[in-house]
Protein backbone atom coordinates (compact mmCIF):
# COMPACT_ATOMS: atom_id res chain seq x y z
CA UNK A 1 0.00 0.00 0.00
CA UNK A 2 1.12 3.58 -0.91
CA UNK A 3 -1.26 5.40 1.65
CA UNK A 4 -0.96 4.26 5.05
CA UNK A 5 -3.90 5.11 7.95
CA UNK A 6 -6.73 4.74 5.21
CA UNK A 7 -10.06 2.88 6.37
CA UNK A 8 -11.04 0.35 4.38
CA UNK A 9 -14.40 -0.81 5.02
CA UNK A 10 -14.40 -5.14 5.12
CA UNK A 11 -17.12 -7.61 5.05
CA UNK A 12 -15.78 -9.98 6.42
CA UNK A 13 -17.87 -13.23 4.70
CA UNK A 14 -17.64 -16.55 7.14
CA UNK A 15 -17.52 -19.98 5.30
CA UNK A 16 -17.33 -22.32 7.85
CA UNK A 17 -15.22 -25.36 7.83
CA UNK A 18 -13.53 -23.84 4.89
CA UNK A 19 -9.58 -23.62 4.52
CA UNK A 20 -10.07 -21.67 1.02
CA UNK A 21 -8.87 -18.20 1.20
CA UNK A 22 -11.67 -15.23 0.87
CA UNK A 23 -11.21 -12.24 -0.63
CA UNK A 24 -14.03 -10.15 -0.76
CA UNK A 25 -13.92 -7.53 -4.16
CA UNK A 26 -10.50 -8.52 -4.91
CA UNK A 27 -10.12 -7.57 -8.45
CA UNK A 28 -11.34 -4.11 -7.59
CA UNK A 29 -9.35 -3.21 -4.75
CA UNK A 30 -5.65 -2.70 -6.09
CA UNK A 31 -2.61 -0.48 -5.05
CA UNK A 32 -4.17 1.96 -7.30
CA UNK A 33 -7.28 2.50 -6.00
CA UNK A 34 -8.16 4.92 -3.01
CA UNK A 35 -5.99 3.10 -0.91
CA UNK A 36 -8.40 0.57 -0.31
CA UNK A 37 -7.04 -2.38 1.84
CA UNK A 38 -7.86 -5.71 0.26
CA UNK A 39 -7.68 -8.78 3.26
CA UNK A 40 -7.51 -12.10 2.03
CA UNK A 41 -7.58 -15.65 3.74
CA UNK A 42 -10.23 -14.61 6.16
CA UNK A 43 -12.02 -18.12 7.17
CA UNK A 44 -14.54 -18.67 10.31
CA UNK A 45 -16.11 -21.07 11.50
CA UNK A 46 -19.33 -21.85 13.57
CA UNK A 47 -20.01 -24.43 15.82
CA UNK A 48 -22.79 -25.44 18.24
CA UNK A 49 -20.66 -26.69 21.58
CA UNK A 50 -21.87 -28.59 25.17
CA UNK A 51 -21.60 -26.17 27.87
CA UNK A 52 -18.92 -26.86 30.48
CA UNK A 53 -19.69 -27.00 34.05
CA UNK A 54 -21.26 -24.13 34.94
CA UNK A 55 -20.76 -22.07 38.11
CA UNK A 56 -24.34 -21.77 39.94
CA UNK A 57 -23.00 -20.80 43.16
CA UNK A 58 -19.69 -19.24 45.41
CA UNK A 59 -18.69 -17.22 47.60
CA UNK A 60 -18.37 -14.28 44.62
CA UNK A 61 -21.32 -15.82 42.26
CA UNK A 62 -24.71 -15.02 43.54
CA UNK A 63 -28.29 -14.39 41.95
CA UNK A 64 -31.19 -13.13 43.07
CA UNK A 65 -33.17 -14.75 39.96
CA UNK A 66 -32.90 -19.13 40.19
CA UNK A 67 -34.78 -21.56 37.77
CA UNK A 68 -37.11 -24.15 39.06
CA UNK A 69 -38.95 -27.08 36.94
CA UNK A 70 -38.84 -29.30 34.56
CA UNK A 71 -39.43 -28.45 31.32
CA UNK A 72 -39.84 -29.82 27.62
CA UNK A 73 -38.65 -27.07 24.94
CA UNK A 74 -40.27 -28.15 21.68
CA UNK A 75 -37.00 -27.66 19.74
CA UNK A 76 -33.75 -27.93 22.47
CA UNK A 77 -35.72 -30.89 24.71
CA UNK A 78 -36.25 -31.36 28.33
CA UNK A 79 -34.29 -29.61 31.34
CA UNK A 80 -35.18 -30.42 35.02
CA UNK A 81 -33.91 -27.47 37.47
CA UNK A 82 -34.10 -28.34 41.04
CA UNK A 83 -33.74 -25.50 43.81
CA UNK A 84 -31.55 -25.88 46.68
CA UNK A 85 -31.35 -22.96 49.43
CA UNK A 86 -29.51 -22.21 53.11
CA UNK A 87 -32.12 -20.41 55.15
CA UNK A 88 -31.03 -17.87 58.09
CA UNK A 89 -32.05 -16.44 61.42
CA UNK A 90 -31.71 -12.79 61.59
CA UNK A 91 -29.00 -12.51 64.33
CA UNK A 92 -29.94 -8.74 65.93
CA UNK A 93 -33.93 -10.51 65.82
CA UNK A 94 -33.46 -13.80 66.90
CA UNK A 95 -36.60 -16.10 67.19
CA UNK A 96 -37.86 -16.80 70.41
CA UNK A 97 -41.09 -18.70 71.16
CA UNK A 98 -42.95 -18.03 74.13
CA UNK A 99 -43.89 -21.32 76.30
CA UNK A 100 -47.68 -19.93 75.96
CA UNK A 101 -46.97 -19.60 72.14
CA UNK A 102 -49.61 -22.36 70.00
CA UNK A 103 -47.43 -23.17 67.01
CA UNK A 104 -49.79 -23.28 64.07
CA UNK A 105 -47.59 -24.08 60.56
CA UNK A 106 -44.55 -23.51 58.82
CA UNK A 107 -45.31 -22.17 55.19
CA UNK A 108 -42.19 -21.87 52.23
CA UNK A 109 -42.96 -18.92 50.39
CA UNK A 110 -41.18 -17.76 47.11
CA UNK A 111 -41.94 -14.74 44.84
CA UNK A 112 -42.05 -15.33 41.17
CA UNK A 113 -39.20 -13.44 38.92
CA UNK A 114 -41.89 -12.72 36.36
CA UNK A 115 -39.18 -11.96 33.82
CA UNK A 116 -37.66 -15.07 33.91
CA UNK A 117 -40.69 -17.48 33.38
CA UNK A 118 -40.32 -19.24 30.28
CA UNK A 119 -42.58 -21.18 28.01
CA UNK A 120 -46.72 -21.99 28.64
CA UNK A 121 -47.84 -19.78 31.74
CA UNK A 122 -50.58 -22.09 31.83
CA UNK A 123 -48.78 -25.49 32.51
CA UNK A 124 -49.56 -27.68 35.39
CA UNK A 125 -46.16 -28.51 37.56
CA UNK A 126 -45.65 -31.04 40.36
CA UNK A 127 -42.71 -30.12 43.10
CA UNK A 128 -41.66 -32.40 46.42
CA UNK A 129 -39.86 -30.65 49.00
CA UNK A 130 -37.13 -32.20 50.86
CA UNK A 131 -34.79 -30.99 53.59
CA UNK A 132 -31.11 -31.15 53.44
CA UNK A 133 -29.42 -33.09 55.60
CA UNK A 134 -26.33 -31.35 55.87
CA UNK A 135 -25.28 -27.80 55.97
CA UNK A 136 -23.62 -26.65 52.77
CA UNK A 137 -20.19 -24.50 53.84
CA UNK A 138 -20.46 -20.86 52.08
CA UNK A 139 -17.08 -21.20 50.74
CA UNK A 140 -17.61 -23.91 48.42
CA UNK A 141 -17.78 -23.46 44.79
CA UNK A 142 -21.41 -25.50 43.02
CA UNK A 143 -21.49 -26.38 39.67
CA UNK A 144 -24.55 -27.03 37.14
CA UNK A 145 -24.61 -30.54 37.60
CA UNK A 146 -24.58 -30.38 41.73
CA UNK A 147 -26.32 -31.86 43.70
CA UNK A 148 -26.87 -31.81 47.97
CA UNK A 149 -28.50 -34.87 49.76
CA UNK A 150 -31.61 -34.75 51.29
CA UNK A 151 -34.16 -36.64 53.45
CA UNK A 152 -35.67 -39.97 51.65
CA UNK A 153 -39.11 -38.28 52.22
CA UNK A 154 -40.42 -35.15 51.37
CA UNK A 155 -42.12 -32.86 53.54
CA UNK A 156 -44.55 -32.08 50.99
CA UNK A 157 -45.63 -32.76 47.51
CA UNK A 158 -47.83 -30.02 45.76
CA UNK A 159 -49.49 -30.43 41.83
CA UNK A 160 -50.50 -26.95 41.06
CA UNK A 161 -50.71 -24.17 37.92
CA UNK A 162 -48.77 -21.08 39.07
CA UNK A 163 -51.26 -17.96 39.34
CA UNK A 164 -49.15 -14.50 38.30
CA UNK A 165 -52.01 -12.41 38.96
CA UNK A 166 -50.97 -9.76 41.33
CA UNK A 167 -52.52 -9.42 44.64
CA UNK A 168 -54.02 -5.99 46.07
CA UNK A 169 -53.23 -4.98 49.22
CA UNK A 170 -55.96 -3.42 51.08
CA UNK A 171 -53.95 -2.90 54.10
CA UNK A 172 -51.20 -0.83 52.40
CA UNK A 173 -51.83 2.79 51.13
CA UNK A 174 -49.45 3.19 48.18
CA UNK A 175 -50.62 6.72 47.60
CA UNK A 176 -53.42 9.38 47.84
CA UNK A 177 -54.14 11.58 45.06
CA UNK A 178 -55.98 14.57 46.64
CA UNK A 179 -56.45 16.63 43.62
CA UNK A 180 -59.69 14.70 43.16
CA UNK A 181 -62.79 14.92 44.79
CA UNK A 182 -63.42 12.41 46.75
CA UNK A 183 -59.49 11.40 47.10
CA UNK A 184 -58.41 8.64 45.03
CA UNK A 185 -56.09 5.75 46.78
CA UNK A 186 -54.28 3.43 45.55
CA UNK A 187 -53.47 0.08 47.58
CA UNK A 188 -50.35 -1.68 47.05
CA UNK A 189 -50.13 -5.08 45.55
CA UNK A 190 -48.39 -8.00 46.22
CA UNK A 191 -46.15 -9.99 43.36
CA UNK A 192 -47.06 -13.54 42.82
CA UNK A 193 -45.60 -15.95 44.68
CA UNK A 194 -45.73 -19.75 45.40
CA UNK A 195 -46.53 -20.85 48.34
CA UNK A 196 -46.74 -24.54 50.46
CA UNK A 197 -47.61 -25.56 53.83
CA UNK A 198 -44.59 -28.32 55.38
CA UNK A 199 -46.31 -29.16 58.56
CA UNK A 200 -48.90 -31.61 56.98
CA UNK A 201 -46.57 -34.24 56.53
CA UNK A 202 -44.77 -36.12 59.72
CA UNK A 203 -41.78 -35.02 58.57
CA UNK A 204 -42.74 -31.47 58.21
CA UNK A 205 -44.10 -31.48 61.35
CA UNK A 206 -41.15 -33.02 63.01
CA UNK A 207 -38.78 -30.20 61.34
CA UNK A 208 -41.56 -27.46 62.66
CA UNK A 209 -40.75 -29.34 66.35
CA UNK A 210 -37.11 -29.27 66.17
CA UNK A 211 -37.18 -25.58 64.53
CA UNK A 212 -39.26 -24.29 67.81
CA UNK A 213 -36.81 -25.92 69.78
CA UNK A 214 -33.33 -25.08 68.50
CA UNK A 215 -34.27 -21.39 68.58
CA UNK A 216 -36.77 -21.13 71.44
CA UNK A 217 -34.11 -19.76 73.71
CA UNK A 218 -33.14 -16.85 72.15
CA UNK A 219 -29.36 -17.88 71.82
CA UNK A 220 -28.81 -19.53 68.99
CA UNK A 221 -25.98 -18.33 66.05
CA UNK A 222 -26.23 -18.89 62.16
CA UNK A 223 -23.29 -21.45 62.78
CA UNK A 224 -25.22 -23.10 65.16
CA UNK A 225 -28.61 -23.19 63.07
CA UNK A 226 -27.17 -24.04 60.02
CA UNK A 227 -25.52 -27.43 61.54
CA UNK A 228 -28.81 -28.11 62.79
CA UNK A 229 -30.74 -27.42 59.50
CA UNK A 230 -29.24 -27.79 56.29
CA UNK A 231 -32.06 -25.93 54.13
CA UNK A 232 -34.49 -26.99 51.52
CA UNK A 233 -34.74 -28.80 48.19
CA UNK A 234 -36.99 -28.11 45.72
CA UNK A 235 -37.11 -31.16 42.85
CA UNK A 236 -39.74 -31.18 39.81
CA UNK A 237 -41.18 -34.29 39.36
CA UNK A 238 -43.76 -36.18 37.05
CA UNK A 239 -43.30 -35.80 33.19
CA UNK A 240 -41.94 -32.95 31.82
CA UNK A 241 -44.11 -29.50 31.47
CA UNK A 242 -44.79 -27.06 28.86
CA UNK A 243 -42.77 -24.26 31.06
CA UNK A 244 -40.15 -23.13 33.33
CA UNK A 245 -40.36 -21.18 36.73
CA UNK A 246 -38.15 -18.66 38.34
CA UNK A 247 -38.25 -17.67 41.80
CA UNK A 248 -36.68 -14.46 43.02
CA UNK A 249 -35.04 -15.22 46.51
CA UNK A 250 -34.37 -11.59 47.47
CA UNK A 251 -37.95 -10.46 46.95
CA UNK A 252 -39.72 -9.32 50.32
CA UNK A 253 -42.17 -11.81 50.59
CA UNK A 254 -39.56 -15.16 49.83
CA UNK A 255 -38.68 -16.97 53.01
CA UNK A 256 -39.38 -20.39 54.92
CA UNK A 257 -42.18 -18.88 57.67
CA UNK A 258 -43.44 -20.61 61.22
CA UNK A 259 -46.40 -19.31 61.71
CA UNK A 260 -47.46 -19.08 65.67
CA UNK A 261 -50.05 -17.37 68.33
CA UNK A 262 -50.48 -16.38 71.66
CA UNK A 263 -53.35 -15.33 73.61
CA UNK A 264 -53.76 -12.37 76.25
CA UNK A 265 -57.22 -11.75 78.28
CA UNK A 266 -58.82 -14.06 75.47
CA UNK A 267 -57.57 -11.44 72.71
CA UNK A 268 -55.42 -13.81 70.26
CA UNK A 269 -52.10 -12.57 68.84
CA UNK A 270 -50.89 -14.24 65.31
CA UNK A 271 -47.31 -13.56 64.94
CA UNK A 272 -44.53 -15.11 62.65
CA UNK A 273 -40.94 -15.55 62.55
CA UNK A 274 -39.52 -15.87 58.78
CA UNK A 275 -36.09 -17.36 58.11
CA UNK A 276 -34.80 -15.80 54.91
CA UNK A 277 -32.68 -16.60 52.41
CA UNK A 278 -29.87 -14.32 52.76
CA UNK A 279 -26.33 -13.28 50.53
CA UNK A 280 -24.25 -15.81 52.68
CA UNK A 281 -27.16 -18.56 52.12
CA UNK A 282 -25.95 -21.22 49.66
CA UNK A 283 -28.15 -21.06 46.86
CA UNK A 284 -28.15 -22.51 43.55
CA UNK A 285 -30.50 -24.58 40.53
CA UNK A 286 -28.90 -27.56 39.31
CA UNK A 287 -29.74 -28.29 35.60
CA UNK A 288 -30.33 -31.87 34.25
CA UNK A 289 -30.05 -31.28 30.03
CA UNK A 290 -31.39 -34.21 28.27
CA UNK A 291 -31.30 -32.35 24.09
CA UNK A 292 -33.07 -33.30 21.44
CA UNK A 293 -31.54 -35.15 18.68
CA UNK A 294 -30.94 -32.04 16.87
CA UNK A 295 -29.08 -30.62 19.21
CA UNK A 296 -27.00 -33.64 20.42
CA UNK A 297 -26.21 -34.14 16.70
CA UNK A 298 -25.05 -30.55 16.17
CA UNK A 299 -22.87 -30.72 19.34
CA UNK A 300 -20.89 -33.78 18.10
CA UNK A 301 -20.59 -32.44 14.24
CA UNK A 302 -18.56 -29.89 15.44
CA UNK A 303 -17.76 -27.40 12.69
CA UNK A 304 -19.36 -29.53 10.01
CA UNK A 305 -22.93 -29.71 11.90
CA UNK A 306 -22.55 -25.57 12.99
CA UNK A 307 -21.98 -24.61 8.47
CA UNK A 308 -25.90 -24.21 8.47
CA UNK A 309 -27.48 -23.56 11.68
CA UNK A 310 -25.78 -23.48 15.29
CA UNK A 311 -27.68 -23.29 19.17
CA UNK A 312 -27.35 -21.08 22.19
CA UNK A 313 -29.53 -22.06 25.26
CA UNK A 314 -29.83 -20.92 28.80
CA UNK A 315 -29.16 -23.06 31.93
CA UNK A 316 -26.80 -25.54 31.31
CA UNK A 317 -27.77 -25.43 27.50
CA UNK A 318 -25.49 -25.13 24.70
CA UNK A 319 -23.12 -22.32 23.18
CA UNK A 320 -22.48 -21.26 19.70
CA UNK A 321 -18.36 -21.36 18.86
CA UNK A 322 -17.27 -19.01 16.66
CA UNK A 323 -13.61 -19.41 15.31
CA UNK A 324 -11.20 -17.24 13.35
CA UNK A 325 -8.79 -19.68 12.53
CA UNK A 326 -6.24 -17.43 10.52
CA UNK A 327 -6.71 -14.09 11.88
CA UNK A 328 -3.10 -13.89 13.37
CA UNK A 329 -2.04 -12.99 9.76
CA UNK A 330 -2.64 -9.65 10.14
CA UNK A 331 -0.42 -9.04 13.04
CA UNK A 332 1.34 -6.18 12.62
CA UNK A 333 -0.64 -5.03 9.03
CA UNK A 334 -3.69 -3.84 10.74
CA UNK A 335 -5.13 -1.70 13.30
CA UNK A 336 -8.73 -2.30 14.20
CA UNK A 337 -10.88 0.68 14.00
CA UNK A 338 -14.52 -0.89 13.62
CA UNK A 339 -15.70 -4.07 14.46
CA UNK A 340 -19.13 -5.48 14.42
CA UNK A 341 -20.17 -9.31 14.39
CA UNK A 342 -23.98 -10.10 13.13
CA UNK A 343 -25.80 -12.67 13.63
CA UNK A 344 -29.52 -14.38 12.46
CA UNK A 345 -31.95 -15.83 13.76
CA UNK A 346 -33.82 -18.91 12.41
CA UNK A 347 -37.11 -18.58 12.43
CA UNK A 348 -39.51 -21.37 12.05
CA UNK A 349 -43.43 -21.19 11.74
CA UNK A 350 -44.01 -24.26 13.76
CA UNK A 351 -42.66 -22.43 17.26
CA UNK A 352 -44.83 -20.41 18.70
CA UNK A 353 -42.67 -16.81 19.51
CA UNK A 354 -44.85 -15.55 22.04
CA UNK A 355 -44.61 -18.93 24.35
CA UNK A 356 -40.78 -19.37 23.49
CA UNK A 357 -39.46 -15.77 22.79
CA UNK A 358 -35.56 -15.80 21.83
CA UNK A 359 -32.36 -14.33 23.71
CA UNK A 360 -32.85 -11.32 25.03
CA UNK A 361 -29.01 -10.68 25.35
CA UNK A 362 -26.61 -12.25 23.82
CA UNK A 363 -22.54 -11.75 25.74
CA UNK A 364 -19.53 -12.96 23.85
CA UNK A 365 -17.00 -14.50 25.68
CA UNK A 366 -13.71 -16.14 25.55
CA UNK A 367 -11.72 -18.71 27.27
CA UNK A 368 -8.36 -17.99 29.17
CA UNK A 369 -5.52 -20.20 29.64
CA UNK A 370 -7.37 -22.11 32.89
CA UNK A 371 -10.54 -22.92 30.80
CA UNK A 372 -12.31 -20.76 32.24
CA UNK A 373 -15.17 -18.30 30.28
CA UNK A 374 -14.38 -14.39 30.02
CA UNK A 375 -16.10 -11.78 29.47
CA UNK A 376 -14.54 -9.86 26.23
CA UNK A 377 -13.91 -5.95 27.35
CA UNK A 378 -15.72 -4.86 24.72
CA UNK A 379 -18.84 -6.08 26.83
CA UNK A 380 -17.80 -5.43 30.33
CA UNK A 381 -16.61 -1.93 28.89
CA UNK A 382 -20.14 -0.61 27.50
CA UNK A 383 -21.93 -2.79 30.12
CA UNK A 384 -20.23 -0.89 33.21
CA UNK A 385 -19.83 2.64 31.74
CA UNK A 386 -21.95 3.71 28.81
CA UNK A 387 -24.81 1.09 28.88
CA UNK A 388 -25.17 -2.46 27.29
CA UNK A 389 -26.89 -0.75 24.39
CA UNK A 390 -23.56 0.41 23.03
CA UNK A 391 -22.21 -2.60 22.59
CA UNK A 392 -25.43 -4.77 20.87
CA UNK A 393 -25.97 -8.27 21.25
CA UNK A 394 -30.02 -7.64 21.46
CA UNK A 395 -32.51 -9.16 19.04
CA UNK A 396 -33.27 -6.52 15.99
CA UNK A 397 -35.87 -6.64 13.16
CA UNK A 398 -34.22 -5.78 9.64
CA UNK A 399 -35.25 -6.09 6.11
CA UNK A 400 -33.32 -9.17 4.49
CA UNK A 401 -31.88 -9.25 0.69
CA UNK A 402 -35.74 -10.29 -0.86
CA UNK A 403 -37.64 -7.91 1.73
CA UNK A 404 -38.38 -10.32 4.10
CA UNK A 405 -38.47 -9.22 7.74
CA UNK A 406 -35.40 -11.10 9.67
CA UNK A 407 -34.25 -10.71 12.88
CA UNK A 408 -30.88 -10.59 14.14
CA UNK A 409 -28.01 -9.96 16.89
CA UNK A 410 -25.38 -7.50 16.06
CA UNK A 411 -22.24 -7.04 18.75
CA UNK A 412 -19.18 -4.94 18.85
CA UNK A 413 -16.44 -6.79 19.32
CA UNK A 414 -13.20 -4.22 17.94
CA UNK A 415 -10.91 -4.43 21.03
CA UNK A 416 -11.07 -8.40 21.48
CA UNK A 417 -10.98 -8.91 17.68
CA UNK A 418 -7.51 -6.70 17.98
CA UNK A 419 -6.46 -8.68 20.80
CA UNK A 420 -7.22 -11.61 18.59
CA UNK A 421 -5.22 -10.03 15.65
CA UNK A 422 -2.12 -9.76 17.98
CA UNK A 423 -1.86 -13.37 18.96
CA UNK A 424 -2.91 -12.07 22.89
CA UNK A 425 -5.91 -14.25 22.90
CA UNK A 426 -7.60 -17.46 21.41
CA UNK A 427 -9.07 -17.12 17.95
CA UNK A 428 -12.01 -18.61 19.37
CA UNK A 429 -14.78 -16.48 21.02
CA UNK A 430 -18.29 -18.34 22.43
CA UNK A 431 -21.72 -16.61 22.00
CA UNK A 432 -23.81 -17.17 25.30
CA UNK A 433 -27.43 -16.07 26.78
CA UNK A 434 -26.23 -13.48 29.37
CA UNK A 435 -27.03 -14.37 33.30
CA UNK A 436 -27.00 -17.83 31.87
CA UNK A 437 -27.89 -19.91 35.23
CA UNK A 438 -31.18 -17.56 35.39
CA UNK A 439 -32.63 -17.98 32.02
CA UNK A 440 -34.36 -20.57 29.90
CA UNK A 441 -34.41 -18.34 27.12
CA UNK A 442 -33.00 -20.21 23.59
CA UNK A 443 -32.48 -19.30 19.94
CA UNK A 444 -31.48 -20.75 16.54
CA UNK A 445 -29.17 -19.13 14.54
CA UNK A 446 -27.75 -19.40 10.93
CA UNK A 447 -24.70 -20.76 10.16
CA UNK A 448 -21.57 -19.58 8.90
CA UNK A 449 -22.06 -21.27 5.38
CA UNK A 450 -25.48 -20.39 5.08
CA UNK A 451 -26.44 -19.59 1.40
CA UNK A 452 -28.35 -17.19 2.50
CA UNK A 453 -27.66 -15.56 5.51
CA UNK A 454 -24.27 -16.42 6.97
CA UNK A 455 -22.73 -14.79 10.06
CA UNK A 456 -20.79 -11.79 8.70
CA UNK A 457 -18.09 -9.54 10.59
CA UNK A 458 -18.19 -5.87 9.60
CA UNK A 459 -14.55 -4.38 10.34
CA UNK A 460 -12.87 -0.85 9.84
CA UNK A 461 -9.36 -1.01 9.58
CA UNK A 462 -6.33 1.03 9.45
CA UNK A 463 -3.19 -0.26 7.19
CA UNK A 464 -0.13 -0.12 9.31
CA UNK A 465 2.24 -0.69 6.10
Amino acid sequence: MKLAGIYAVIFLLILAGCTESTTVGGEILDQDQSGLLAIDSITIRTATVTQDELVVHSPSVQFDNYLCGYFDDPVFGAVKADFYAQFQVNEVALPVYPDTATIDSLVLILEYNLDGIYGDSTAAHEFEIYQIRTDPVTADTFFSDSELPTEPTPLATVTFTPDYTEIVDSSTIASINTTVEPPDTTYATINPFFSIRLDNSADGLALLEDLVQLNGTGDQSNEVFLTNFGGLAIRPVGGPTGSMLSFDIGAVRTGLQLHYHTEDDGEVNNLLYEYNITTTSVRFSSFDNDPNEDIAAAEENGFEGGKIQTYIQGMDGPNTLVQLPYITNFKDDVLVNHAELTVTIQETSDVNVNLYPSITQIVVLYKNEEGNFISIEDFVFTFNVVGVSAFGGQPEPFVGPNGEILTRYRMQIAGHLQRMIDGELPNEIYLRVFQKNERANRVVLYGSEHPQYPVTLKANFTNLN
